[in-house]
């Protein structure tokens, strides 16, 4: 008998354990927390070395404050909840020095920050660093959520958001024909609007007509391409640099 009911407190268990993993993978932040969406975005301070990345992850908003220096990135890590539409992180931040050329780090400061991050009446994210004051006197424009991303038009075009600079996105755009050759390329200006979370950008392929396409994003945040009013749902490109 007690064979039995020792079983069966296993079976329970484990049941228990595979129905919270199971409640753990469902779980959608943004879902259960509509307030954090406007924290959804990669924002940028005006002098543009500062960058702040928020990510929603199932466990929580995922922050990385970057500053560009002479071959270095400063990095600060944070997990966060939201708490009255502000984001508080957990005492856990991580703050190291990174080397840009290797992506190994040189130094670790601490593991052991905090930090709040608000979005005042300008529509600006404040990072309130408790550990350093760090984020003293910056405020972060949003730039949406393109920065970095690939995406493929059809079989044979690349889109790829590169980077941001100055106040405007840089995009290359690739023809490839076969065996991944280029045919033709293009380098685009893209400036974004928060209101409608879109880029707007301009270029060319050599020798032919200027374009204007403006980049959005569906439902299922696939990137759209739509130009002369002709839209086309882009697919994820997962092909190396």
């Amino acid at each position: 008998m007690k064979k039995l009911i020792s079983l069966l407190l296993v079976f329970c268990l484990a049941f228990t354990a595979v129905s919270v993993l199971a409640e753990e993978d469902d779980y959608d932040y943004l879902a259960e927390n509509p307030d954090a969406k406007p924290f959804d975005s990669i924002w940028v301070a005006a002098d543009g070395d500062w960058r702040a990345e928020v990510y929603m992850e199932d466990g929580g908003p995922k922050i990385s404050v970057i500053h560009k220096l002479e071959g270095k990135r400063d990095v600060w890590e944070y997990t966060c909840d939201l708490k009255d539409k502000t984001l508080i992180s957990s005492p856990f931040g991580l703050h190291y020095l990174e080397d840009i050329s290797t992506g190994n780090w040189d130094k670790t400061y601490y593991e052991d920050g905090e930090a709040q991050f608000s979005i005042n009446e300008a529509g600006k994210l404040v990072w309130a660093d408790q550990k350093e004051d760090a984020g003293k006197g910056l405020e972060f424009d949003r730039i949406g959520s393109f920065c970095g991303t690939r995406w493929m038009k059809g079989a044979d075009i690349e889109v790829i958001f590169f980077d941001w600079y100055d106040g405007e996105y840089d995009i290359r755009v690739y023809q490839y024909g076969k065996d991944r050759e280029i045919l033709k390329d293009a380098i685009l200006k893209g400036t974004y609007d928060a209101a409608s979370d879109t880029v707007t950008a301009e270029g060319e392929f050599e020798g032919e007509k200027p374009m204007t396409i403006t980049f959005s994003y569906d439902a299922n945040h696939h990137v759209v391409w739509t130009e002369n009013g002709q839209s086309t749902v882009m697919e994820y490109s997962f092909y190396n640099d």
